[in-house]
């Protein structure tokens, strides 16, 4: 598998196919062509993915990357539970917080979504965030990503 890589409307399809495959509808809401079209062609978004050999192995998309705290929108891997969505993040926290300016990650995650709070608390996120994460968010700051163990080699 290649490292992570920057995607174009060329990856939407492959896109759209991981955010509808079964048992990911309960908590990611999947977008039409037009609007992951839309948000891609924004100055304040941007898509990440990782590929295979059969195609899109997983993406994320980061909005509001003009703000202080930038949102991790979606995260989604085509087969979880094998440590692909635990790479991809580390990869996209990594890239945004050593190439941009940014203050802070934070990310809406349901309080019934046990697994992926699970592992988003381990690589360093605690409770909070903005104001219209309606108590459902997390956030990692660029301070506590510098300290993070994993981070003690880099």
């Amino acid at each position: 598998m290649a490292d992570l890589v920057s995607l174009s409307e060329e990856d939407l399809a492959e896109v759209m196919r991981i955010e509808r495959l079964p048992g990911y509808d309960a908590f990611i809401h999947s977008w039409t062509a037009e609007v992951h079209a839309a948000e891609m062609a924004s100055p304040d978004a941007r898509y990440f993915g990782r590929r295979a050999e059969a195609g899109l192995a997983g993406f994320a998309i980061l909005q509001k990357l003009r703000e202080p705290t930038v949102r991790l929108r979606r995260i989604a891997v085509d087969s979880p539970g094998g440590g692909q969505g635990t790479v991809l993040l580390r990869e996209v926290v990594d890239w945004l917080f050593t190439v941009n300016d940014t203050s802070a990650l934070d990310l809406h995650v349901g309080i019934d979504n046990s697994r992926a709070r699970h592992v988003y608390a381990r690589e360093g996120f605690v409770e909070g965030g903005r104001d219209d994460l309606q108590g459902e968010g997390m956030i990692l700051s660029r301070e506590a990503w510098t300290t993070l163990p994993r981070r003690a080699h880099a």
